[in-house]
């Protein structure tokens, strides 16, 4: 997949995602909520990880990505970070 290395993709395979079909329809907010539940602990889920999720989405380079979206992107990574520490407490 398009902007992911064999890191991520050793861990989306951890998750269950082998390909970009699979990776759209679990759709970026269930892969993140995955990798931060899978990986929280272990590693940063970057916000860069996100932008690479959303290139491979859509097939596009991740720089592509509009200053909306990036925001978008960066409310959700927050959002999902603190489900999970609520969670986790």
């Amino acid at each position: 997949m398009r902007n992911i290395g064999p890191t991520s993709s050793r861990e989306l395979s951890e998750i269950g995602i082998e390909n970009r079909d699979q990776l759209r329809a679990l759709g970026i907010e269930e892969t993140t909520r995955r990798l931060l539940f899978r990986f929280g602990s272990e590693k940063k889920i970057s916000l860069n990880y996100l932008y690479a999720l959303e290139g491979a989405i859509y097939d596009r380079d991740w720089r592509d990505i509009t200053p909306a979206r990036k925001q978008e992107l960066r409310s959700l990574l927050e959002r999902l970070r603190r489900e999970l520490s609520n969670h986790i407490a």
